[in-house]
This record gives C-alpha cells, sequence and structure tokens, in this order.
C-alpha cells in the first residue's frame, strides 16, 4: 500500500479552510492552490510530521494482526522503532530499519503475507488520517490567521503568524498528550507547490526537500530516472533562480537526457524510420532507453494480438535509442532536440505559476533582459 491509496474504492473529500481533502481507507491528501508559498516577515510557514505514524499508532495503541501473539509482536516491532532512532538519518541502516517498519503495516494489506490482516490495516489508516486531521482543525481553530497549505498522510504543512509560533507548539503538545503520538517540527522558507505529491519545500538554511516527479538526487534503485534534466531545470529556476535555457546549455550529461521505455505483455517495441526514401521497422527490447532528438526513430509500441499502437513519444518528437552507452566526443554529436525538454520544463513552471504560455514567454524574455542588463553593468 502507498500513501493515500484507496482500499476498496472508498473515497470521501471536504473542503475546509479553502483546502480540499481527500479521504481514503489508504490516508488523505489535501493541497491548496498550484504556487510558490513564501515566508514573510511576519508570516512562516511550519511543517509538522508524526515520527514513524502508522508503525507507531499500532505500537502505542497495542495493535497487531488477530492471529499473532499481541504482546510478542508489538514489543518486537517497538524494538525497531526504538533501534532506527539511535541511528542518525544520513546512516543506510536508517533506512533499512523505515523500510521494516513500514513494510510491516504495508504487508497487513498483502494476502500473500503472514501479517495479513486487512481489519489491522483499515483500523491503522482511518484511526491514522482522523488523527491528522484532528491536528489539522486543532491548528485552524487555534490560529485563525493560519493558512493550510497541504495534509499528506502523516504531516501537515501550514502558514502561520510569526507571533503565533508559541501558540502552535502547545497545539501541538495538546495533541501529543491526547494521542501518545510525537511530532517532528520545522519551518520553511519557501514550498514551490505544484501538487499534494510534487513539491519543493526549503529550509531556512536553503535545503530543499524534493518530492514526486521533482526528485533527482539520490533516487532510490525502484524510482524512475527519466529526464532527470527537468526536475534539475525546475530545481535551479526556483531554488538558485538559474533560467531553463541555463541549465540545459550547461548540463552534458546525457543521461539526464534519457527517458526508458517499458512494454508488457503482447505489447513488443519497434523503431520506425526512413531511409532512402523507403519505410523501416526494427523490432526492440522489451525496455529501451531513448532521448528525443532532432534526427533518428519513431519507437512505437505495437500490440501482438489486435494490432493497435501507441506512441512512445506523441506528436512530432524523433527518438535516438542509446541501449548501449556511447560517449560522444563532442556534446553537439548527439543532437538533443532541446526544445522537446524546455517545453517539459515551461509547462511545469507554468502550471505552479499558473499563468498562461504566452505570460509565461513575456517573463521569460524579461528574466532574459535583466540577466544581459546585469551582464552589461558587470563588464562598464
Amino acid at each position: 500500500m502507498y500513501p493515500g491509496q484507496t482500499i476498496g474504492g472508498f473515497k470521501y473529500s471536504v473542503q475546509y479552510k479553502g483546502v480540499k481533502t481527500d479521504y481514503g481507507l489508504g490516508g488523505i491528501h489535501g493541497a491548496r492552490t498550484s504556487r510558490v508559498y513564501e515566508s514573510t516577515d511576519d508570516m512562516v510557514i511550519m511543517t509538522s510530521d508524526v515520527t514513524s505514524f502508522y508503525p507507531n499508532l499500532a505500537i502505542r495503541n497495542k495493535w497487531a494482526p488477530a492471529h499473532l501473539p499481541q504482546k510478542e509482536f508489538c514489543d518486537q516491532y517497538e524494538w525497531f522503532f526504538t533501534e532506527r532512532k539511535k541511528i542518525p538519518k544520513s546512516n543506510p541502516m536508517n533506512y533499512v530499519y523505515k523500510i521494516i517498519l513500514n513494510s510491516t503495516f504495508g504487508l497487513s494489506n498483502d494476502d500473500k503475507s503472514f501479517f495479513y490482516d486487512p481489519e489491522l490495516c483499515a483500523r491503522i489508516t482511518i484511526n491514522g488520517q482522523l488523527t491528522l486531521m484532528m491536528l489539522y482543525e486543532m491548528i485552524m481553530e487555534a490560529i485563525p490567521e493560519a493558512i493550510p497549505l497541504l495534509q499528506n498522510t502523516d504531516g501537515v504543512e501550514t502558514i502561520i503568524p510569526r507571533s503565533a509560533k508559541e501558540k502552535y507548539f502547545q497545539v501541538c503538545k495538546e495533541w501529543e498528550k491526547i494521542t501518545n503520538l510525537n511530532l517532528e517540527h520545522d519551518t520553511y522558507k519557501k514550498i514551490v507547490l505544484a501538487d499534494v505529491n510534487n513539491y519543493i519545500a526549503v529550509d531556512n538554511s536553503g535545503k530543499a526537500k524534493c518530492k514526486g516527479r521533482f526528485e533527482f538526487n539520490n533516487l532510490a534503485l525502484h524510482k524512475n530516472k527519466s529526464k532527470l534534466i527537468i526536475p534539475k531545470a525546475i530545481y535551479s529556476y526556483f531554488v538558485d533562480n538559474i533560467l531553463p535555457q541555463d541549465t540545459i546549455k550547461e548540463n552534458k550529461n546525457i543521461l539526464d537526457y534519457c527517458i526508458g521505455g517499458k512494454s508488457k505483455g503482447n505489447w513488443q517495441q519497434v523503431a520506425r524510420s526512413i531511409k532512402d526514401n523507403e519505410g523501416h521497422e526494427e523490432n526492440l527490447q522489451k525496455i529501451n532507453r531513448y532521448y528525443i532528438s532532432k534526427s533518428g526513430v519513431k519507437i512505437i509500441k505495437v500490440n501482438q494480438v489486435d494490432k493497435r499502437e501507441i506512441q512512445l513519444e506523441a506528436g512530432k518528437w524523433i527518438q535516438t535509442i542509446f541501449n548501449k552507452m556511447k560517449m560522444e566526443p563532442k556534446w553537439d554529436s548527439y543532437n538533443i532536440d532541446k526544445g522537446y525538454y524546455s517545453q517539459a520544463i515551461e509547462n511545469e513552471i507554468n502550471n505552479i505559476l499558473t499563468v498562461s504560455s504566452n505570460q509565461l514567454k513575456l517573463f521569460y524574455k524579461y528574466l532574459v533582459l535583466l540577466y544581459y542588463l546585469d551582464a552589461i553593468k558587470r563588464f562598464q
């Protein structure tokens, strides 16, 4: 199970304080309108996460799979949690313990698992989302000027007056006493919000946390590493004030432009091209790596049963297959179509800034003008 997943299709939504919050048996999530939210001299973005939320709900309430001895299960579960707290987050073993804790909960909803107990899973997730929403409501009621930004499975992000920070922590302490759970707090200088699962949060030291499709650094093995140039450019734009075209110009790591294409079952990938005014078709592997180029082939997925066809990249875009790593002596030899990546970056920024395409182009031109004016001043 993953955060926000629904069991049996159950879903319920409420509007509260300007944010639509979705309830599903797997958890809750809600987010304010896409844009950049920043702390000011008067207001500050607070973030509060429940420490090891779902595992601790089981540990603190002495919940265990019905077919296992309650005390032994809860004692062992708590031991893993206690051991994890002793290890710095920078140590890989901390992550190992985190996976053990979270996967034990997740396996309670896996009918192939020894821990399978759907009643326990539902008890944890339902109580978890209601408990978190209690915190959300307590903050909103205690601090009328508070502005909710995010609620997502195990934490909340809220803009509050700086003068209300003490009140905020008092509310959180009260919630901890009621629930017997613990909160971890921090403040953000900025949140670049696309939606509840995709955002960049920058703390006061300048360190950024990237979530969802904006992740690009030290990705886990199961994460999709396609088109990393896009999140890198978006990060540089919003965090370092670097124009996307400058990021593309400076980034000469071909793997950051590569995309993974996968086919399953009856689907076969083929590469189509025109050579000497004749059409050519080549069968490809089930999994292929490619990038968008100014010349090359068109990769198509063809269903071998009903002959349906799907383009891996719809429209005019052409691909170069890059299954075998080949380093070109000159960067231009890759013949990358920068327009594809620029357009994808522009669409993401457009979505966050909620401006029209024409407005965004004018904004880019304005930034470029400022860039060159500054360069002229430096050389005078």
